[in-house]
């Protein structure tokens, strides 16, 4: 039997691994190695207006905290608006998304559960150019990770 154990892991406020996904700003404070696969969490910056498309998950399980800001939230067939202090819950199976919705760059801090193929999947989005998406792709690469993209 293989017998591995998570990292102690301290990340400060300035560190963490860097991506660029779809226009967002995004530093890991826990990878797959330091969780054993078990969490994957990062902080994401999102400019005003921008989002994610709705979409639904097979794997993984999401919550975020929103540090700063106000975003629009789809989460089945609820609409609602999460401000500063709001904690949502994203279960796998459940169409959602979310839009920062408010005037100015917010901060949204997540957990994903087990984090292992969702870190893959962050890495190879954050290996495409920078600007407006192929959606083509995007919506490839979301499957690839048994992820699919809800837009007709």
């Amino acid at each position: 039997m293989k017998t591995t154990q998570s990292i102690a892991t301290v990340v400060a406020a300035e560190e963490g691994k860097k991506l660029n996904i779809l226009g967002h700003s995004v530093t890991v404070k826990l990878s797959k190695h330091e969780s054993d696969g078990h969490h994957y969490v990062f902080e994401v910056v999102t400019p005003p207006g921008l989002g994610i498309p709705p979409h639904v998950h097979d794997r993984e399980d999401e919550t975020i905290y929103v540090i700063e800001g106000e975003y629009g939230i789809m989460l089945g067939d609820q609409q609602f608006v999460a401000k500063t202090g709001a904690h949502i819950y994203f279960p796998k199976h459940i169409p959602h998304a979310f839009q920062n919705i408010g005037s100015k760059a917010g901060r949204t801090l997540w957990t994903v559960v087990p984090g292992g193929n969702f870190e893959e999947f962050f890495n190879k989005l954050g290996a495409l150019p920078v600007g407006e998406p192929d959606l083509r792709v995007v919506a490839g690469i979301f499957a690839e990770y048994g992820m699919e993209v809800l837009i007709p």
